[in-house]
């Protein structure tokens, strides 16, 4: 073989390699791995979205091609099957499953619809991918969905119970979700969620920390970080209404309760009765810890070789060189570490106005912690490490005082207790 005729295959070969190299790297070649990727885990929907995308980037890509024809038909079988069960099942909210089948059907046909046409890689054949249009099934399940929880929240809302009218309105918002203006589901559940409001009188918490209030109202700063955490939550008020402390003080000094306005469980019930309240949610806060701030220092030195000049010198054949010259250097260093920390604790409950029965009871806590560290040298900053001369340049910082801490502290605290709250509510 001549020689020319080698470098010409070689050239050819190179071309190829390098051909195939830039499609592996391309766009539609990652979407087809990422799509082989979800067919292997049963996604099939994900599947054909990503085989979607690549084809449009690339019509002619054959491995998209191939994949899109399986993906398609394994993603149809799959709802398909869904489907069938469900229209099995004799689940009053059988409908919410068969929307969300049909709309992944409309989505999914939608998206293969709008491919430019799909060629097998090897016949040229157009691929054949039947397309359904599954709207109409779509708007029948939601209509149906619509109409069995409407149909639940009806059946819940001829008890006068506090909590089925929470039930029922959520069950009339939930037939909205399907189908917006669904009959008169909207005036429905404005007037059960009206009923099935909960009305919570929150009372000033007690300072058992023995502290005597040498970091401020603790306790009435968790109180008030918690309530309007709360109130400005709207999925927590929508079942939720939180008496506020001008309400709260107004019947303690009718009462002649006491000026600190903390009363006892049985004087806080008899408050919350003349406050027409379902609930009263009492705490305490039992100890407050503050760590003063520690600032402690170790001392070391560092070494580095470094290039400390340059010279000239003659190398074998007289020639005139240049070359650099190594010497040790050392820093010492100061590594000095600062730290202060603060944590509160204390607990809850929230009790039944008409019988008096603990409803929920919890310990809480709130932490804040302060740390920063530095570095003082002396010597040759060449032979500090990364970490060490990052930390020299940063310097002293200035740790809080106790009441900072203490405060954040608090916040914690009440960002832990309005979550909690929150949760209740819903």
């Amino acid at each position: 073989m001549r020689m020319g005729q080698i470098i010409y295959r070689l050239g050819v070969l190179v071309l190829l390699l390098s051909l195939n190299s830039c499609t592996y790297f391309s766009e539609f070649a990652k979407l087809e791995r990422g799509a082989r990727d979800a067919y292997g885990r049963a996604d099939y929907d994900a599947a054909v979205l990503m085989l979607s995308r690549s084809l449009q980037i690339s019509q002619d890509y054959d491995k998209s091609q191939i994949l899109m024809a399986d993906a398609f038909l394994m993603a149809n079988r799959v709802h398909e099957n869904r489907i069938a069960e469900l229209e099995s099942s004799s689940d009053d909210f059988r409908f919410d499953g068969l929307t969300r089948e049909y709309r992944s059907l409309v989505n999914l046909h939608d998206t293969v619809k709008n491919l430019p046409p799909v060629r097998h890689p090897k016949t040229g054949l157009l691929l054949e991918l039947e397309i359904i249009d599954y709207s109409s099934q779509l708007l029948e399940a939601r209509q149906m969905a619509a109409e069995s929880h409407y149909v639940a929240g009806t059946e819940l809302s001829t008890s006068t119970d506090l909590s089925q009218q929470k039930a029922a309105a959520k069950q009339y918002k939930k037939a909205l979700s399907f189908v917006a203006e669904y009959k008169d589901a909207e005036a429905r559940y404005q007037s059960t969620r009206k009923a099935g409001v909960k009305r919570v009188a929150v009372f000033p918490f007690e300072d058992l920390s023995g502290k005597n209030k040498s970091y401020g109202a603790v306790e009435q700063l968790v109180v008030d970080e918690m309530v309007t955490s709360v109130m400005r939550d709207p999925s927590a008020t929508e079942f939720l209404e939180l008496i506020s402390r001008d309400q709260l003080d107004r019947v303690i000094a009718e009462q002649k309760l006491g000026l600190s306005g903390l009363v006892n469980d049985e004087t806080a019930i008899e408050v919350g009765a003349l406050l027409g309240v379902h609930e009263i949610l009492t705490g305490k806060i039992t100890q407050i810890i503050y760590t003063p701030v520690q600032t402690i220092h170790r001392e070391y030195k560092e070494a580095k070789r470094v290039v400390v000049k340059t010279e000239k010198y003659k190398d074998k054949e007289g020639k005139t060189k240049t070359r650099k010259v190594y010497a040790d250097v050392e820093a010492k260093v100061k590594h000095y570490t600062r730290s202060t920390k603060a944590v509160i604790k204390g607990s809850y409950k929230i009790v039944d106005v008409r019988t008096s029965k603990v409803i929920r009871s919890e310990s809480f806590e709130g932490k804040s912690s302060f740390s920063t560290e530095w570095a003082v040298v002396k010597g040759d900053t060449r032979a500090l490490k990364s970490h060490t001369a990052k930390l020299a340049r940063k310097g002293e910082t200035v740790a809080p005082v106790g009441g900072e801490m203490v405060s954040q502290a608090a916040t914690d605290l009440a960002n832990s207790l309005s979550n909690s709250l929150k949760i209740y509510a819903r």
